[in-house]
């Protein structure tokens, strides 16, 4: 099998070539033309694995993320870690690992983007980022190439991180996640967190609110008055009842998945004053098909190191 390193992942595709493969995957799988997306979720005191799997374009992959939050502060590493398995789905033989948070970092942010292409109004040109971590500048450039993005609006939970990355990036810095959503056309929340933080009095007529950070049963960033007061669409709708912002209101109705709004099988956006959260938890069929494109890169210009397992 072929193995792919942080480096390699980051060399084969550029950012923006995620954000059509995951517009593609999530079309492919409203249209059923992938496998099922399986979740699988384990607590590991102080920290948790997200075990994601499905398949697509005859290949089937499997997902193991690390995520611990003191990895940072301990080692010195990003919190999140892992590594995605690829197989041939014909005759089940290993065909690649590689490094997985890259991949997890741009292929949502590229989902994210989707959502903006689709369900964001023609005009926004605010960004409202909620979350100073690993996700939020690649979410800033994914969201650029789909939007003509005027102002990006910065808060985390850190002021004097936020003020740094603020200026890292020529963002504006905001005093709280309230402030930051009041001016803003788009809002993406970026945080672990297990306590709501934003309301609906936060969000302003005609926002799209992509809801990221949860992606486990404990995890919430929505207060219950913002899922009422907005139309649902999410990345996946069985996933989004484990472990998403559904999770946390299950009667709330959901409009369609992504995927759905892609192929034009159900509704996005129905009115210009109408507020839409986009419920992203994120899929393995994102994975699958980001792993199936570095893949085929590799091969074509002989990336990689070939790994023996059987000798």
């Amino acid at each position: 099998m072929l193995m792919l390193t942080q480096s390699e992942v980051e060399r084969l595709l550029a950012p923006a070539d995620y954000i059509d493969l995951v517009q593609n995957a999530f079309a492919d799988y409203a249209l059923g033309r992938t496998l099922p997306s399986r979740l699988a979720h384990l607590d590991s005191p102080p920290g948790e694995f997200h075990i994601k799997a499905s398949g697509h374009g005859g290949v089937v992959g499997v997902k193991i993320g690390a995520c611990f939050y003191d990895r940072p502060a301990t080692l010195g590493q990003p919190s999140i870690v892992g590594v995605i398995a690829l197989f041939d789905g014909g005759t089940g033989q290993p065909v690649l690992l590689l490094e997985s948070a890259t991949v997890t970092r741009l292929r949502t942010a590229a989902a994210t983007a989707v959502a903006v292409r689709h369900l964001a109004r023609p005009d926004a040109a605010t960004l409202a980022v909620l979350g100073t971590g690993a996700q939020a500048a690649s979410h800033v450039a994914a969201i650029r190439a789909v939007r003509d993005i005027s102002r990006v609006l910065v808060w985390g939970r850190d002021p004097d991180k936020t003020a740094r990355f603020a200026a890292a990036h020529d963002l504006t810095a905001a005093p709280s996640p309230g402030a930051a959503a009041r001016a803003a056309d788009v809002v993406v929340t970026l945080t672990p967190s297990t306590t709501p933080y934003l309301s609906l009095a936060d969000v302003r007529p005609g926002s799209l609110v992509a809801a990221i950070g949860s992606d486990a049963p404990a995890k919430r960033e929505l207060h219950a008055d913002l899922l009422a007061g907005a139309a649902l669409v999410t990345d996946v709708t069985h996933q989004c009842a484990e472990v998403g912002e559904l999770h946390h209101r299950p009667d709330t109705p959901v409009r369609a998945e992504l995927g759905e709004v892609i192929t034009g099988v159900r509704p996005g956006r129905l009115s210009a004053d109408e507020i839409i959260v986009f419920d992203s938890t994120g899929t393995a069929i994102q994975d699958v098909a980001a792993a199936e494109a570095l893949y085929r890169a590799a091969v074509a210009r002989a990336a990689g190191t070939r790994l023996p397992l059987w000798d």
